[in-house]
């Protein structure tokens, strides 16, 4: 509480004090303890007046009449009552005739004054006639206590003489009392009036009761209805006496006692034994205490000093204790009517006045707020910062109503306001002070101006009396005209509206109408935003609109409460605005942009439904007791307390939006999708994206997708979504989003959420309304559609009957899907095949449906279209007309299926043509199987191929056409068993054994084949038939067999085969050296050393003394796998062939020893290379003469003769050729060589005749000395390191290693121009590979055939020119290479 002032020893002495306060509170009198001066003073505690009185007798009672305008004073022992009437500032005596007045009170309702004498008379003046009526024998003794009803014209007076007497306003007995006081056991005291609810229920009317206490012990409560039976109500003895009680609320009453306590009751009679409450709020002792209904408060004053206790859970209000000096006891406490001002007074000559309850009066600028701090104090300050910078104001007088500009403030009271400049402390001062013609209803400030309500009617004038011409608008401009409710000045804009609805814009700088808009019913109030953009309304139904200026759209406010008196508008956040209420705030939002137009939405509870939709429960803020809230700043509601203190209150909306608030959330993971969920219905898109970045959980950022996407904010949404991630969303988006119409993109975003009744709303009122006409054909509701297309796009009606008649086929109702193919080809314009095909196959299906069979077949067939002839013959079939199906088919091309129906229909007639064209053979089985039974074995049979039926196939060619071999041929390629069986019967039965033999071989009836073949001598046969498929014991049945009739050879085979190696051997052998090549390759397989030795030895004629060819012992190495030995053989048996002049034998040998080597990746031996070299270089000459290459076919001759040694059979041939070719190559210094060598005498007679004149000729003319040198060669680098040399030499003097050499030229191979061959994989020189093959069309080392096209540059042959390398190398050190 706040001290407002304080009345001392200076008025009123050091004795006791008694005060009394007007009526209306503007003034209180005082007076001391035998002071002979009363004072006035003024709520400030200013004295007005001073009083003299006649005497200087104490005073024990000061009272105001009702209205305020007279004091009556009464001072014991003085014969006269003292009225001081306020207005005339005079004092009056009112004379009595007893001389002794004891008493005195005013009634609550007239103009009456009651006035008891110590001799028990009463006298009542009426202040209005100034008459007086003595009324005598009232009391037998001294009146001192009483009261008048606060209601009714009554009163009560206590006596002495333990009585009380209830008497009307002219002293007459209440008629209840039949005349005769109240008898009492004790002396009363403090007596009462109140009015309380009966007992019944079902009673409307109050019941009066009379409280008095007695003996300042117990509570006599008496019912006016039967004033003889009260009810005494006695309380415990620790109590103490009653030193105070006060009537409160419907009946009940707080009774102060000396001991410290406060007790509660109810003078119900149901409750009236029970004590509600009973608290000791003092130490030790209690004085007095009063009770404010409109504060809600009780104030008790004890030897701890002035407690206040809250009549709601009557609890102490620690924070509004007075404290007092222990030796000034109170004697006397008063509350105002309002509950503002709470005043006590001391025995020792103080009264005190505290503010206890304030007016909430306020108003707010944008951030700043201005509040009663005092009764005329105001003070300034921004937001709720009450320690920053603030301006503190006194106003001329206790402001009834306050205003805000941005640099003025304007209090005000009935009909006149004050304008005080509030920038800064220093310049605060009054700038203006303005009277009007009636009663102001309501101000508002701009910077400049103020907007003045008065009566209906708004005074628009500027604020500074010494700016601007003075002059003063009034709004409305007719005269008579006063419907204004409500107005309000924003930025440059008055904002009037009146009860007929209209609500205006006035603009102070065009001083004229800007706009104006019709509301359905009268406007009560007006609440725009700070802006001005956005317009709260109330209107006289209590339903609450929003208003928005820039596109005149008004929309309702959902689950505004009809309790909430104001509305305020969040400073930080224009789409945030609040409801308030005595108990309760309730927070919207508002988005101008939402699918279909603007929205307005009461929030509270925010959760996440199943479907990932923001699920928003509207629920209000509640607000602390006794707070109002005047000022919202994000959230937080700056609210003031009766007291006019402020404090600070989130609003639950925001609680966790800025991650605050919520204690009871303590998970931190729940904190953050309580405050992500909380900025998605505060539409803040950024601060909740921010979150879900934390939380990473896709329900989230479903939700935000589809909350953004109910905003029309699609770059928010498209974010949510590629953080969900939903690609089919955010590629959805990216096509709509470049969409400008509102109503257009509303519909999209109502489709994409399924709301399809409002997209298509939402289309229509576009600027693209064909999109509902999209919408409803993307969703294949093809009636809505046509409906929709007869209006907005005939040109699409064709298609659209076309979907519909099909969708409607589907669902089976034929007639109206006709009536839609036909409507559909009737409504298409110009050249569009295509569709006219879909209608007119419609048509035919619907038709054969409706059983019009003719027109359906002739459509169908007219469109020459096999799908469509394939359908109808399939409904056609289904409906068993298959002849009809059957040439449908037919025309469709699907010559099985109208097979099959012909054939069902057994019109084989008709089916005939097309079996040639039927691949199925079910359909040809069925033909075959009908022809046959009516004996047309030909057709049948051709059907049974064709149907793949073979056995059916034998056995009419066997038992009916009597053509076996056609039967013979078809098992043999089939290899049919069961039709084997039947051959081979058929052959038994007419002789033909081997026929027989080997059908059933076919029909895998071994055992019995075999019998056949060895009693008819036809095991050949059976041999054949068996093939490389017969098992051990039947090669060794065979093998018994021939052995037995000595064909040891045919026997040898079979013991092999059933792998009886040593007896295989021994009869090979024994059957003579024809068979040694399978003696061989029995030894290879078996792979025994007595068998190998054994073969050896009769190799080498130890057996028979005959040598055997040694070629032999080379395959017998072979196929022993002795590749080496092999070789060594190979060598040999080469140089035999050599010798002999088998050139081309012995190189064929070499040839296939390398390669068989190579397979094995096992050493070459440099021998065997280099004989196979020497040998190639001879047999190549005749194919590089062939193409005309003679110096090379001229080097190669020359290598040859260089190792002639090695032909010893052909030297002389071969040294001709040399010295002929080296003649053409122009190498005379080699042909004079050779032909010195075969003018020798061992040589010269072998020379043929042909050539010996011209080699003489050529010895007998040397060449001159420079010619005899060797021919200059190409020196070519090596492959290996690169230093060059003749290319015909194959060994680099450099680096010691063997290069390959070139299969078509001999020469050395190049890195660049390698090829191989495709067959033997040799290498050779491209160039002249392909000049070689295509004059031989041969390799010239295997003699496969090669095409030139098929020879391939080697781009980088190092891998085989390392693997030649390796080879030579390992033949060096006898390693095996790997290649």
């Amino acid at each position: 509480m706040k001290k407002l002032f304080t009345l001392g020893p200076q008025y009123h002495g050091h004795g006791a004090v008694i005060f009394a306060w007007q009526p209306n509170g503007n003034y209180v009198a005082s007076v001391g303890e035998s002071q002979r001066n009363l004072f006035l003073f003024d709520r400030r505690g200013v004295q007005v007046e001073e009083v003299a009185l006649k005497s200087a007798a104490k005073v024990i009672q000061l009272e105001w009449d009702k209205d305020g305008e007279i004091l009556a004073i009464l001072q014991q022992g003085e014969a006269m009552v003292m009225l001081w009437r306020h207005a005339e500032n005079k004092l009056d005596m009112l004379e009595l005739s007893s001389k002794d007045p004891s008493w005195l009170s005013w009634s609550k309702t007239g103009p009456h004054l009651a006035v008891g004498t110590a001799r028990g008379n009463l006298i009542i003046y009426n202040k209005r006639t100034l008459k007086k009526q003595t009324i005598m024998g009232k009391h037998s003794k001294k009146v001192h206590c009483g009261g008048w009803h606060p209601a009714e014209s009554i009163f009560a007076t206590g006596s002495e003489d333990k009585t009380v007497a209830i008497s009307t306003e002219d002293g007459d007995p209440l008629e209840s009392m039949d005349s005769e006081p109240l008898r009492l056991k004790n002396d009363p005291s403090g007596v009462q009036f109140a009015d309380i609810k009966g007992d019944n229920p079902g009673e409307r009317s109050r019941e009066k009761i009379v409280s008095i206490v007695l003996g300042e012990v117990t509570l006599l409560l008496c019912n006016l209805k039967d004033p003889q039976k009260p009810t005494e109500l006695a309380f415990q003895p620790k109590y103490g006496t009653i030193r105070s009680y006060s009537w409160f609320g419907d009946g009940y009453l707080v009774i102060g006692f000396s001991q410290g306590y406060i007790v509660i009751i109810s003078s119900q009679m149901r409750e009236i034994s029970e004590e509600l409450s009973s608290v000791k709020y003092h130490r030790n002792s209690l004085d007095t205490l009063c009770c404010s209904k409109a504060a809600g408060k009780i104030a008790s004053a004890g030897d701890d000093g002035i407690k206040i206790i809250s009549m709601k859970d009557w609890s102490e209000v620690k924070g509004e204790k007075i404290a007092i000096r222990p030796e000034a006891k109170v004697t006397q406490m008063h509350w105002s009517e309002d509950g503002e001002l709470l005043s006590f007074g001391t025995e020792a000559g103080w009264v005190y006045c505290y503010l206890a309850k304030l007016t909430a009066l306020s108003a707010t600028c944008n951030t700043r707020l201005a509040y009663l701090t005092s009764l005329r104090e105001m003070t300034v300050i921004e937001g709720a910062n009450e320690n920053g910078n603030k301006v503190v104001l006194t106003a001329d007088v206790e402001p009834a109503f306050v205003a805000l500009g941005p640099n003025h403030l304007a209090t005000g009271m009935n009909n006149r306001i004050w304008f005080y400049s509030c920038t800064d402390q220093a310049t605060a001062s009054c700038v203006n002070e303005q009277e009007y013609i009636g009663s102001v209803e309501s101000i508002s400030l701009n910077s400049t101006h103020a907007c003045v309500l008065i009566e209906g009617r708004v005074y628009l004038h500027q604020i500074d009396r010494n700016s601007g011409d003075g002059k003063t608008t009034i709004f409305p401009r007719k005269e008579d005209d006063k419907t204004i409710t409500c107005a309000t000045i924003v930025g440059n804009f008055l904002i009037y509206a009146h009860s007929n609805g209209r609500l205006q814009y006035y603009s102070l700088v065009d001083a004229q109408e800007v706009n104006e808009y019709k509301h359905s019913n009268g406007i009560r109030k007006c609440y725009p935003n700070h802006e001005g953009t956005r317009v709260a309304l109330i209107d006289t139904s209590g339903t609450a609109f929003l208003y928005n200026p820039v596109n005149d759209d008004c929309i309702s406010i959902p689950d505004f409460p009809v309790t909430a008196d104001r509305i305020l508008w969040d400073t930080s956040d224009s789409t945030i605005f609040v409801a308030c209420d005595q108990l309760n705030l309730y927070t919207f939002v508002y988005s101008q942009v939402e699918v279909g137009g603007g929205a307005v939405r009461c929030l509270g509870t925010v959760e996440l439904g199943p479907d990932s939709d923001l699920q928003i429960e509207a629920g209000p803020t509640p607000l602390a007791h006794g707070m109002n809230g005047v000022l919202v700043v994000d959230g937080n509601v700056i609210c003031q307390s009766s007291s006019g203190t402020l404090s600070q209150q989130r609003l639950r909306s925001h609680e966790l939006a800025t991650g605050g608030g919520a204690p009871h959330i303590t998970d931190a993971t729940e904190r953050q999708k309580g405050c992500f969920l909380q900025a998605l219905g505060l539409n803040r898109f950024p601060l909740a994206f921010k979150i879900g970045l934390l939380l990473k959980q896709k329900d989230l950022w479903m939700a935000m997708g589809r909350r953004c996407l109910e905003c029309l904010d699609v770059s928010w949404a498209k974010k949510a979504y590629r953080q969900a991630p939903a690609p089919g969303m955010v590629m959805y988006l990216d096509r709509v989003q470049s969409v400008e119409d509102k109503q257009l993109l509303s519909g999209h975003v109502a489709a994409l959420l399924g709301q399809f009744a409002k997209a298509r709303q939402y289309f229509l009122q576009s600027c693209c309304p064909e999109a509902a006409l999209d919408m409803h054909c993307d969703f294949l509701q093809w009636e809505q559609a046509l409906s929709l297309a007869q209006t907005l796009a005939q040109h699409r009606l064709p298609f659209i009957y076309l979907k519909s008649a099909l969708q409607l086929e589907g669902k089976g109702q034929y007639e109206q899907a006709l009536s839609h193919y036909e409507l559909a080809v009737h409504h298409v314009t110009g050249q569009r095949p295509e569709h006219e095909a879909s209608c007119k196959a419609g048509i035919a299906k619907t038709s054969i449906r409706l059983g019009d069979l003719p027109r359906g077949m002739k459509v169908a067939v007219e469109l020459k279209d096999a799908a469509v002839c394939r359908d109808c013959a399939q409904v056609l079939a289904k409906m068993r007309q298959y002849v009809e199906a059957a040439q449908l088919y037919e025309a469709a091309g699907a010559y099985d299926q109208a097979a099959s129906l012909y054939i069902l229909d057994l019109n084989f007639e008709a089916a005939a043509p097309l079996m040639s064209k039927i691949h199925t053979p079910k359909l040809h089985l069925q033909y075959a199987k009908a022809k046959e039974s009516r004996g047309a074995y030909r057709e049948a049979i051709v059907a049974y191929e064709r149907a793949r039926d073979l056995d059916s196939v034998v056995r009419l060619s066997l038992d009916t056409l009597n053509e076996p071999q056609k039967a013979f041929q078809l098992v043999r390629e089939t290899r049919l068993t069961s039709g084997a069986e039947r051959v081979a019967e058929y052959c038994r039965k007419n002789g033909n054994i081997s026929g027989a033999v080997e059908f059933l071989l076919l029909a895998k009836n071994d055992q019995e084949a075999f019998q056949l073949a060895e009693r008819q001598d036809e095991m050949a046969i059976f041999e054949a038939g068996l093939g490389d498929n017969g098992t051990r014991d039947q090669h060794k049945a065979i093998a018994k067999y021939y052995e037995q009739r000595n064909l040891l050879a045919n026997a040898a085979k079979h013991y092999a085969l059933c792998e009886e190696y040593p007896m295989a051997l021994k009869l090979f052998l024994k059957a003579g050296e024809k068979e040694i090549d399978r003696a061989i390759e029995v030894v290879g397989k078996a792979r025994s050393d007595a068998l190998t030795h054994t073969l050896i030895d009769y190799l080498m004629g130890e057996t028979d003394n005959v040598p055997k060819d040694a070629n032999y012992v080379y395959r017998l190495h072979k196929a022993l796998g002795n590749y080496m030995q092999a070789a060594g053989t190979a060598l040999i048996i080469a140089k035999q062939e050599q010798e002999m002049g088998n050139y081309k034998q012995a190189h064929q040998l070499l040839f296939r020893t390398y390669q068989d080597l190579k397979s094995q990746k096992l050493a070459l031996p440099q021998e065997l290379w280099r004989r196979l070299m020497i040998l190639h270089s001879y047999v190549i000459v005749k194919r590089l003469v062939k193409v005309g290459d003679h110096a090379s076919a001229a080097i190669m001759l020359v290598r040859v003769a260089k190792n002639i040694q090695q032909f010893p059979a052909h030297i002389v041939p071969i040294l001709t050729s040399v010295v002929i070719e080296c003649q053409r190559a122009k190498m005379p210094g080699e042909s004079y060589q050779y032909a010195c060598t075969l003018m020798k005498p061992e040589y010269r007679p072998q020379v043929s005749e042909q050539y010996k004149k011209k080699i003489e000729n050529i010895v007998r003319k040397p060449p001159p000395d420079e010619d005899k040198k060797e021919t200059n060669e190409a020196s070519l680098p090596c492959m290996y390191c690169n230093f060059s040399f003749p290319e015909s030499q194959l060994d680099c003097l450099n680096c010691k290693n063997i290069s390959p050499f070139c299969i078509a030229s001999g020469m050395r191979m190049l890195r660049d121009d390698w090829s191989n061959c495709p067959s033997c994989n040799f290498p050779a020189r491209r160039s002249v590979f392909v000049e070689i093959a295509k004059a031989t069309g041969q390799c010239p080392m295997c003699d496969a055939t090669i095409n030139a096209a098929d020879i391939t540059l080697v781009s980088d042959p190092s891998s085989q020119i390392n693997y030649y390398k390796s080879l030579f190398q390992a033949a060096e050190n006898s390693t095996t290479p790997q290649p």
